[in-house]
């Protein structure tokens, strides 16, 4: 009888394995929001799937047996589901996948130009990712960018760990790109927000400290990288609207309207895939109606990217982007009793503005261990201010990379690479000058060594603008990363910087007002850095991570518009100024909550040595703190920004005999708390957000730059739907 019962269970086991079935299921984050193209495997076999819009997916023809079902996706701890017994179709439901801490474990392209772990740099470097542009309804990169510790906006100008004051709009000393392609105009040499499509950020990697050596003059200061996601295997129909309104002003004597300020704005994004052409197209129109009088903006961005793959080692990605802005162009505030006023002068002066930017990435995986890339990029930028004057700049920027990454060995990779540009300007601000600009670089990276990485980096520039003599630089730099365990990794990097003057910095001649002129100066220089970093990560539990550095930059021939002794502004080089500063980042998930804190906290001590006083626009103290409560289907949010009382600005333009900007000097530390509330849910089966977002919710009145008041207490009500 025993014989019998094994016989008859051996035989049905044999029914049931021979056959095959489907696994099924849906993946999504702690919100409740579903999870697009996360991978789904069967450890060992060639089975698997990818997540829809819906995030389900389905593994078809499972023949019935034990399998180790792994579920991954970037930014997302791995899930893995042991001895998943398959006797008949199955269907899992819903797997939530909780967030990687966002400084670890993450996958980063800026560093070394090729993909690497954080973990595994030598420089300080975090991601952020797109879910932030939903919960806090961002509607451009650089308000996400104040809530980063170390990096800082003034207006529209950023800064990381001090290396830029403001300077209107005039150069960077940031690399932005999109796609690892260089985003500055031609002209200004400054970087327009709009243009960066949010609904495409698959995420935003940032180098903190200069990235001369691989990036060369714009990156003197760090590197934000804008990564763009690969079209869809399946139809993507992705729509955003929001609705803000601003809250009434401090004081009676500030208001300027009767009718409730808002701001609104609504896009479209559709993706897919069609045999070997993936595309993404998207249409954004917003409108800002501003709590400051003509400082209004109305935006229509169009975006596209077409990738191409002809083989499965050579494809092609084309992106296009084009930005359509008419804005009021509020310079300056009129008095302290009329802060949302602006000056008599400037009342009704406008700017129009139209800029396209295309680039093409051609990538061949030339053999196992050599990759080719080639980006090619145009950008095309033109604005006319109206007012009292009319002036105007159109600018055209080539830019051709060609870059070479060898794997040489398991321990030796090996990056190469030469660029060119070439610009052209027409404008009656700085004359019609035109730029040029050439560079080779390469860099090594060894790890040979035992729990020890090194890397090892070189770059020659060589830049003319227009009739004046061609500047040059070689720019090294080492870094070294050493895994001291499996909760400690130590880092240190040492290296040179180089930045160029842009056309705007040497050619402006330009009236700001009260007989003062912006005035030309050919003899402007570029400027050179010596910087270093020594930092540590540290995992004292799984949950628990800590990011620490101490840096310096020392700066030679620094570029700073200056006050002259004619009255007028003009971009002077600072023979010496230093940078000294200390990071503090620390991130908490609770394991058995859906709670995160963040708490990130950076010192800065920035000095003129030559006029021996603090370098202008940059706090000393500055704080971000953010706490995260995601029970399923709700969401919660607070933060927390916190910069001390800027010791430093332009007193000229504030104090007798010019006082061109009345009270100018009216800077406090600053104590900005936001909230988010939001709401997950499924509508006829498509994922729906709906986020209530409050910014500065006390109402907190502060500036960024001289007689320019930061956006006061507002409250805006955003809905987005996959469909």
């Amino acid at each position: 009888m025993k014989s019998k019962l094994i016989i008859l269970t051996f035989f049905f086991s044999s029914i049931i394995f021979g056959q095959k079935f489907n696994i099924s299921g849906r993946v999504v984050d702690v919100n409740n929001s579903p999870l697009l193209g996360v991978n789904v495997i069967l450890s060992e076999t060639s089975l698997g799937a990818a997540t829809d819009t819906g995030g389900k997916f389905v593994i078809k023809n499972v023949p019935g047996g034990v399998y180790t079902l792994e579920i991954s996706a970037v930014g997302f701890k791995k899930y893995i589901r042991n001895n998943l017994l398959v006797s008949s179709s199955t269907d899992l439901k819903i797997i939530v996948l909780a967030e990687e801490a966002v400084n670890t474990e993450q996958v980063i392209v800026t560093a070394g130009k090729y993909e690497q772990r954080i973990e595994d740099l030598p420089v300080s470097s975090v991601v952020l990712l797109p879910r932030m542009i939903s919960r806090q309804n961002f509607t451009s990169v650089d308000q996400m960018l104040r809530y980063v510790p170390g990096v800082s906006m003034a207006l529209d100008q950023l800064s990381i760990r001090g290396s830029s004051g403001y300077s209107k709009g005039a150069g960077t000393r940031v690399l932005v790109a999109l796609d690892g392609v260089p985003l500055y105009t031609g002209d200004t040499g400054e970087i327009i927000w709009e243009m960066i499509p949010l609904t495409d950020i698959e995420r935003i990697e940032i180098i903190k400290g200069p990235a001369s050596s691989l990036y060369g003059s714009t990156a003197i200061g760090g590197v934000v990288n804008i990564i763009t996601k690969t079209p869809s295997d399946v139809p993507i129909n992705h729509v955003k609207t929001y609705f803000g309104i601003y809250g009434e002003p401090s004081y009676e004597e500030w208001k300027w309207s009767d009718v409730p300020r808002t701001y609104y704005g609504i896009s479209y994004t559709h993706s897919h895939r069609i045999n070997k052409l993936g595309y993404t197209f998207s249409v954004k129109k917003t409108r800002d109606n501003s709590y400051i009088e003509n400082n209004f903006k109305t935006r229509i961005v169009g975006y596209t990217k077409l990738n191409y793959e002809f083989t499965e080692n050579n494809s092609l990605a084309i992106v296009a982007n084009y930005l359509y802005m008419d804005r009021g162009n509020f310079l300056y505030w009129k008095d302290s009793r009329n802060v949302l006023r602006p000056k008599d002068d400037d009342r009704d002066q406008t700017v129009e503005s139209n800029r396209l930017f295309i680039s093409a990435i051609y990538d061949h995986q030339l053999s196992g261990d050599l990759n080719l890339k080639n980006k090619t990029s145009y950008y095309r930028s033109k604005f006319t201010g109206k007012g009292i004057e009319i002036t105007t700049s159109t600018s055209n920027l080539i830019r051709n990379e060609l870059l070479f990454h060898f794997k040489v060995s398991d321990e030796f990779n090996f990056i190469a690479g030469s660029e060119l540009s070439y610009a052209e300007v027409e404008s009656n601000l700085f004359s019609a000058p035109n730029f040029f600009s050439a560079a080779g670089f390469f860099q090594g990276e060894y790890d040979g060594i035992k729990n020890v990485k090194v890397t090892i980096g070189l770059r020659y520039d060589f830049m003319k603008l227009d009739s004046l003599l061609g500047a040059s630089a070689v720019t090294p730099k080492i870094g070294v990363n050493y895994r001291l365990s499996d909760n400690i990794i130590l880092r240190s990097s040492v290296g040179t910087g180089f930045r160029a003057p842009s056309p705007a910095e040497v050619f402006t001649s330009q009236p700001v007002g009260a007989g003062i002129d912006i005035i030309e100066n050919p003899d402007l220089e570029a400027e050179t850095s010596l910087a270093f970093e020594v930092g540590a990560i540290l995992k004292p539990t799984k949950s628990l991570t800590l990011d620490m550095a101490f840096f310096q930059t020392n700066y030679d021939n620094f570029i700073e518009p200056t006050l002259t002794t004619t009255g007028d502004i003009q971009f002077l080089n600072i023979v010496e100024a230093k940078i000294q500063g200390f990071d503090l980042s620390v991130n908490h998930e609770f394991t058995n909550l859906p709670i995160n804190l963040n708490f990130g906290y950076t010192y800065l001590w920035a000095r003129n040595n030559v006029m021996d006083r603090p370098m202008k626009y940059r706090p000393r103290h500055q704080l971000n703190a953010g706490v995260d409560y995601s029970p399923l289907p709700f969401d919660f949010g607070l933060r927390l920004r916190y910069w001390s009382r800027i010791e430093a600005i332009d007193d000229a333009l504030v104090e007798p005999p010019i006082a061109l900007i009345p009270d100018g000097d009216l800077f406090v530390s600053v104590y900005v708390v936001d909230l988010t509330i939001g709401y997950n849910f499924y509508f006829y089966d498509a994922p729906v957000k709906l986020y209530i977002n409050a910014k500065n919710v006390f109402n907190y009145n502060y500036t960024e730059f001289i007689g320019n008041l930061a956006p006061i207490q507002n409250v805006s009500f955003s809905l987005e739907a996959f469909l």
